[in-house]
């Protein structure tokens, strides 16, 4: 059974990692398109988005990952939280996204936690 999903309009990475369907990986991917964004902007952070639909499994909310441009913040660009793949402009402009961003560095952490939780292969 699906269940709609809305977060607060603060919610951050951080609050909703133990909510992930599957967090590892998620969080994984998500860095693929952080870095891509680091590495044409110099920073990245990340966004996500507060409403949308959950699994029995967890939630993977799409997110928007934003860039500081002089005193501004600029968007790079918005990804599914299920394929991580870009949305398109429109997609972009329609989602609701949350007000907190999360700093490359801090997901980086999240995800390094997550690895050395996981119990070791035998």
């Amino acid at each position: 059974m699906i269940r709609k999903t809305h977060l607060p309009p603060d919610a951050a990475l951080p609050d909703i990692v133990a909510d992930l369907a599957d967090a590892e990986e998620y969080l994984r991917r998500m860095l693929g398109n952080l870095r891509f964004c680091q590495k044409r902007h110099g920073d990245a952070r990340v966004r996500i988005g507060v409403t949308g639909k959950g699994t029995p499994k967890g939630i993977s909310p799409s997110y928007r990952i934003d860039y500081s441009a002089g005193d501004d913040v600029a968007v790079f660009n918005g990804f599914g939280g299920t394929s991580h793949s870009a949305f398109t402009p429109t997609n972009l402009r329609e989602t609701n996204w949350s007000r907190a961003h999360t700093p490359i560095q801090e997901v980086q952490r999240l995800y390094d936690d997550l690895r050395k939780a996981r119990p070791p292969a035998p």
